[in-house]
Formats: structure tokens, C-alpha cells, sequence
């Protein structure tokens, strides 16, 4: 009786992981764990860190110290005794006072290295969440797509057999009843490339994730964008200018690239006063104290010495004019490179948001659409069960009808995508910041 109990129990928690959904937040932390890349780049902005404190270190002083002991193979006369072996040991303690800014701006660039890697790293999750939606979109999609084929086929099958009938009582001419076949022969060939559109598209999002299989994924269901979708339907592009602007202003503070880009002309202004620092004299503060003796000595001389070193730079002063003039190109040159970034960030803004309102008012469309086709469809296979209408005009009516289903889950399937875009080039990964600005 316990094994039988045990048995069954083992068998409901099998079907309850069997039958468990994978959810987007699911997805998404799986691919933020797993994924090689943003791993790869969490150890470069973890290496680019130590790289800083390593900057920090040259601003400190640096200390050394130093033992010595030699023993002579033949006695060597110090003085008036001979000497057999020699002892020393000591201390030397380097500060650097001024060498042209070169280890204060050393830091200060290792630190927008720092700052460009913690960027990078926010910019590469953006891009793994933004590619594990619309991959985790592409099987949904696909889903209702094969769901779509299937009750197609089946649909086709039904007026196959009612045209067999027809066909058999003398209503229905064979070249409508060989079309009614061919088209179920076609409506097959549909469901194989749908099904493997969907296991393909369930193989990418596996490999994608790094786990062995995607068994099934939570639906996204309509109900909970539709408020977004009535918003943006609703809105003509003359009335999208507060939210461009909203959005823009969002973009230009977050999106990592245009940081980077900003970062990287703060560095090469630091790199062109680096260049410049070459003309300058370098001045090292140096202390160092000694101790030693022989071995027919009872203690130790001691010997300690304070100085300053200066070094002026005389010649060549042709390659530091030549790394001044480098520096300067590099430093004009970036600023060009942020105000391309900037520019397209601001035109990215405003298309991207401008493909959202249209996949809004395509989703509205669409479901319009398939409603009347659902309902001339109905209409026209009743017809065509009582004779009154030809095959032709069925089969019409029927593509309309699967076109119009096809497109109303592509197009809902293609504003959850541009509304990913979206976020994407804000540089946000909380969506409800996006919601707050559409439903405004």
C-alpha cells in the first residue's frame, strides 16, 4: 500500500514540472545568469575595477626593502682588520611630487575606463533582455500560429467532406470538389511549416537560455496591455510630441551608449592634458636608510639619505608636440562621435515610439478585421452546406478569414517587440517607467 501511495505521489509532482510554464521573468533571469557573453563582461568590468585601484596605488608612495649578506673566500682587509663576511639590510621610500599630471590623470581615466566598463555591462543586459523577449515572443507567436494551422486544417477537412457529399448527390461539380482538396492538401503542407517554425523557434530560445529544453511558456494575455493598446490607438502622431520629448529626455540620461560616448571625451580631454604634461618637469621626493657591517664589527653603521629629483624634459620636443597634436585629433574626433551617437539616439527615440502607436492602431485594426471575416466565414460555410454559394467563394472567405487570424497575432506579437525596442534604446529595463509615459 506505501509503495502504491509513494508511486502516485512521484507520478502527480512529475506531471506538476511537466506541465510548469516557463514565465518571461523566468526567461529573463535564466538568460541574465546563464548567458556567456554578459558573464564575459561582468569579468571585464570586475577586471577594469581592480585596473582602477591599481591606478590608485601609483598616487601613494612605493617602499622597498633591501638585505645583503656576503661571505668572502679569502679575508679582505678593511682598514687595519681583516674581514671575513658583510651584513646590510635597509628601507628606500619613493614619493612622486609633480611628473605632469601623469599618474593623478592616470587614475582619473582608469576611472572613466571604470565607469565606460559598468556601461558596457548595463548596456549588454539590456540587449540580453531585449533578445530573450522577442525570442520568448517568436514561440508564442508561433504557438498561436501552429494553433491557427491546426484548426485550419481541421476546418478544411469539414468542408472536404461536406463538398464529398455535395460531390456524391450531383451539386457540386468536381473541378470545385478537387479544389476543396487541393486546398486541404495545401492547408498540410501549412501545418508542417508552421511546426517547424515553432520547434525551431523553441531550439533558439533553449540554446539562448543555455537549458536543455523549453517544454512550455506562460502566455502573455492581451487583457493586460490592452489600456496601453486603447491609449495608443487612440493617439494621432501631432499628439505624440510630449511623449517624444518625455522620452528623449529619459534616453539621453540612461542610454549607456551615449554615455559611453560622453565618458569617452571626458578621457581624451584628460589624454590631451596628459600629452601636454610631457613638457613639464617631473619632481620625485626620495628617502632611503641603510644599515651595515662586518663581521669584526659589534653594531651596525647606519647611513640615511634625503633628496629631490628633478627632471626637466629637453629634447625631443617634436614627438611630444606630435602627441599633443594626436590627442587633440582623438579629442575632436570623439566629440564628433557623440554628437552622431546623440543624433541617432534622438532619432531611435522618436521612430521607435512612433512603430509603437502604429503597431497599436495595427492590433485594433487587425482584431476588426478577423472579427468580420470570422463572421462572413461562418456565414459562407452555412451557405455553402445548402448549395448557395460555389467552392471558390468558401475558399475565399476561408483565407480571408486565416489571414485575418495570422495578422492579428503577428501584429500584437509586433507591438510587445516595438515596445522591447523601446525600452532597449531608453537604456530602462523597468517597463512600468514606459507604461506611466504611454498611458499619460
Amino acid at each position: 500500500m506505501k509503495k502504491i501511495v509513494l508511486l502516485i505521489i512521484v507520478t502527480l509532482i512529475s506531471i506538476s514540472l511537466t506541465a510548469q510554464s516557463l514565465s518571461l521573468d523566468e526567461a529573463k533571469k535564466l538568460a541574465l545568469k546563464n548567458n556567456p557573453d554578459l558573464l564575459a563582461q561582468r569579468q571585464a568590468t570586475k577586471a577594469s575595477k581592480n585596473n582602477l585601484w591599481q591606478s590608485y596605488l601609483n598616487l601613494i608612495p612605493s617602499a622597498s626593502l633591501t638585505g645583503n649578506y656576503a661571505k668572502f673566500n679569502d679575508p679582505v682587509m678593511m682598514g687595519f682588520e681583516l674581514a671575513e663576511e658583510s651584513r646590510s639590510y635597509g628601507y628606500n621610500i619613493t614619493q612622486p611630487i609633480f611628473n605632469g599630471g601623469k599618474n593623478w590623470l592616470g587614475a582619473r581615466m582608469a576611472n572613466d575606463g571604470y565607469k565606460i566598463a559598468k556601461e558596457s555591462l548595463i548596456n549588454k543586459t539590456l540587449n540580453i533582455i531585449a533578445d530573450v523577449e522577442s525570442k520568448y515572443f517568436n514561440v508564442l507567436e508561433n504557438q498561436i500560429l501552429l494553433e491557427i494551422s491546426q484548426k485550419d486544417l481541421l476546418s478544411s477537412q469539414t468542408n472536404v467532406e461536406i463538398a464529398q457529399i455535395r460531390f456524391d448527390t450531383g451539386t457540386l461539380s468536381k473541378a470545385e470538389y478537387l479544389q476543396l482538396q487541393s486546398e486541404l492538401a495545401g492547408k498540410e503542407v501549412t501545418l508542417i511549416q508552421t511546426e517547424n517554425l515553432y520547434q525551431i523557434s523553441l531550439l533558439e530560445l533553449a540554446n539562448f537560455l543555455q537549458i536543455e529544453k523549453v517544454k512550455e511558456l506562460e502566455e502573455i494575455p492581451m487583457e493586460t496591455h490592452q489600456p496601453t493598446l486603447d491609449k495608443l490607438s487612440n493617439k494621432s502622431i501631432s499628439e505624440l510630441d510630449e511623449m517624444i520629448n518625455t522620452i528623449i529626455n529619459i534616453g539621453e540620461s540612461s542610454n549607456p551608449s551615449l554615455k559611453i560616448s560622453k565618458i569617452s571625451v571626458n578621457t581624451n580631454k584628460k589624454s590631451l592634458m596628459l600629452a601636454g604634461g610631457n613638457f613639464l618637469p617631473s619632481v620625485t621626493l626620495r628617502y632611503s636608510n641603510d644599515w651595515s657591517k662586518y663581521d669584526y664589527q659589534n653594531d651596525y653603521n647606519e647611513s640615511g639619505q634625503l633628496g629631490i629629483n628633478l627632471s626637466i624634459p629637453i629634447f625631443p620636443l617634436v614627438d611630444n608636440g606630435l602627441g599633443v597634436a594626436i590627442a587633440n585629433h582623438n579629442l575632436k574626433q570623439s566629440k564628433y562621435t557623440l554628437e552622431t551617437v546623440s543624433d541617432g539616439i534622438k532619432l531611435s527615440l522618436q521612430s521607435s515610439l512612433i512603430n509603437l502607436v502604429a503597431a497599436a492602431k495595427t492590433v485594433r485594426s487587425s482584431k476588426l478585421a478577423m472579427e468580420y471575416s470570422k463572421e462572413t466565414y461562418g456565414q459562407m460555410k452555412e451557405r455553402f452546406t445548402h448549395g448557395v454559394i460555389t467552392a471558390n467563394d468558401l475558399l475565399s472567405s476561408e483565407v480571408m478569414f486565416t489571414s485575418a487570424r495570422n495578422q492579428y497575432t503577428t501584429s500584437f506579437y509586433n507591438f510587445l517587440r516595438a515596445k522591447s525596442s523601446l525600452l532597449l534604446v531608453m537604456g530602462i529595463e523597468d517597463p512600468q517607467i514606459l507604461e506611466k509615459i504611454l498611458n499619460n
